[in-house]
C-alpha cells in the first residue's frame, strides 16, 4: 500500500437552502511521513521515493535528483508523461460520468474511458522504454543508452487529436472561445457549461517551475504544518495555476468569470496538448547517480500543482527531509478547496455533484471524505479522489 491509498483529507460541507454556507477541510494531515527518510542511503534514495509516492512518482524523482543529475533529458520527459497520463484520464473519471448520460461515458467500463485505458497503457509503457521498469529508474542505476523519439507518442497524439479535442494541437491551442470546441471536450462544454459560473475561490496563484513558468519565490513559502502561506495569504496550485501561465483562452475566460471547476478541468486538456507540443527527440547516456553532502530545496509543477522538496544530506545519509505537496497547500484550512466551495448552489444535498465536480476540480493528493451536512443532518458521504 502507497500513500496515495490513505484517506487523510477530510472536507466537511454544511448546506442550507441549497447552497453551501461552510466548508471546513482537515488539512493534509500526513505530515512529516518524510522523518521515516531519516537514515537511508542518500545515492540510492531514488529507488525507494517513487515507489512510496507512486501516484506522481517521476515528479518527486525530479525533485530529489534534477539539482544534480546529469539525466535531466530523461527525467523531464518521464514526468511530462505522468503529468499527459493523469490529464487524459481525469475528465472521464470525474467528469463524463457526472454530467453525460450516455453509456458510453460511463466509468470505468464504459467505451470511452475503456479507450482512455487503453492509451494509459501506452503511455506507460512509453515511461517503460525510456526509464526502464516501473518505477522507472534504470538509467539512474547504471551508464545506459537511452533513446526518445516523438514517433514513440504518435497513437497517443492522434487519439487526443481525433477523440478529445476534435482538432490538430496546435489549432486547439490557438481556439479563443470555448464554443468553437470538437470531440469529446464539446460533449463536456454541452453538458456543463453552467459550472463556468461556478466561480468561487481564491484567485490567487502560484507555479514553481518546470515544466510551465514560475511565478513564486520559494523563500515566501511559509510552511505552519496544515497550512501554507504564501506572501501570508494562502494560494491555489494546480492546472489552473499552470495554465494561466501560457494559455490565453484559459486567461480569458478567467479574467471574465474567475476560477470554476470547468475551467480547472479545460486546464487540464490544455496543459496535455501543451506539453505534446514540447518533447523533442534524444539519444544520451545516462550516468548512475550521485548526490554530494549538503542542503538542498528543489520544485517541479506536479500532476497536482507545486511541489517542494527541502533535504540534507549528511556522511551519504539522508539527514532531514521536508515535503510540500500540491495537497498540503490545496486542503489547508481557510485555502483553496474551502473557498472554492462557500457560496456553490447544489440542487440536491444527498447527490451533490456539484460538490463532488468542485472538490474533484481541486484534485488532492489522497483520497478526500466529503461530509455533506444540510440543516445538522448528515446527507452523504463522498469519497473523492485518488485515482489519477
Amino acid at each position: 500500500m502507497s500513500l496515495a491509498d490513505l484517506e487523510v483529507i477530510e472536507i466537511n460541507v454544511k448546506i442550507k437552502d441549497n447552497k453551501v454556507i461552510e466548508a471546513r477541510s482537515s488539512g493534509n494531515k500526513l505530515r512529516s511521513f518524510e522523518k521515516t527518510f531519516a537514515g537511508k542511503n542518500a545515492n540510492s534514495f531514488y529507488e525507494i521515493l517513487p515507489k512510496v509516492l507512486a501516484t506522481c512518482g517521476q515528479s518527486h524523482l525530479y525533485a530529489y535528483t534534477s539539482r544534480v543529475s546529469d539525466n535531466e533529458r530523461v527525467i523531464k520527459t518521464l514526468v511530462m508523461l505522468e503529468i499527459i497520463d493523469s490529464h487524459l484520464r481525469h475528465p472521464y473519471a470525474y467528469w463524463f460520468p457526472h454530467v453525460v448520460n450516455d453509456e458510453r461515458y460511463s466509468f470505468p467500463h464504459g467505451e470511452k474511458f475503456q479507450k482512455v485505458a487503453k492509451i494509459s497503457q501506452r503511455i506507460k509503457w512509453v515511461m517503460e522504454y525510456i526509464g526502464g521498469k516501473w518505477p522507472h529508474v534504470d538509467y539512474l542505476r547504471n551508464t545506459k543508452v537511452v533513446k526518445f523519439s516523438k514517433e514513440l507518442l504518435k497513437d497517443i497524439r492522434e487519439f487526443f487529436e481525433k477523440e478529445v479535442i476534435g482538432m490538430n494541437v496546435e489549432d486547439f491551442l490557438q481556439l479563443n472561445e470555448i464554443e468553437e470546441f470538437k470531440g469529446d471536450l464539446k460533449v463536456l462544454i454541452e453538458h456543463s457549461l453552467d459550472s463556468l459560473y461556478w466561480n468561487f475561490g481564491l484567485r490567487n496563484y502560484i507555479t514553481v517551475g518546470f515544466p510551465f513558468v514560475s511565478t513564486a519565490d520559494l523563500s515566501l513559502i511559509e510552511d505552519k504544518g496544515l497550512e501554507i502561506f504564501y506572501k501570508g495569504s494562502k494560494v491555489e496550485v494546480g492546472p489552473l495555476a499552470q495554465a494561466l501561465t501560457f494559455d490565453k483562452l484559459i486567461k480569458k475566460y478567467h479574467e471574465k468569470y474567475g476560477p470554476s471547476p470547468l475551467l480547472r478541468e479545460l486546464s487540464r486538456i490544455k496543459i496535455v496538448a501543451k506539453l505534446l507540443n514540447e518533447f523533442e527527440d534524444f539519444e544520451t547516456v545516462s550516468k548512475p547517480f550521485s548526490i554530494e553532502d549538503g542542503y538542498y530545496i528543489s520544485s517541479v509543477e506536479s500532476i497536482r500543482g507545486s511541489l517542494i522538496h527541502s533535504f540534507s544530506i549528511s556522511h551519504g545519509l539522508i539527514e532531514s527531509y521536508r515535503i510540500i505537496q500540491p495537497t498540503t497547500i490545496i486542503a489547508s484550512p481557510r485555502g483553496a478547496i474551502e473557498a472554492s466551495l462557500i457560496g456553490l448552489k447544489v440542487a440536491d444535498p444527498k447527490n451533490a455533484v456539484e460538490v463532488a465536480l468542485t472538490v474533484s476540480s481541486l484534485d488532492t493528493c489522497f483520497v478526500s471524505i466529503v461530509k455533506i451536512f444540510e440543516d445538522e443532518k448528515l446527507r452523504s458521504i463522498k469519497r473523492i479522489g485518488g485515482f489519477c
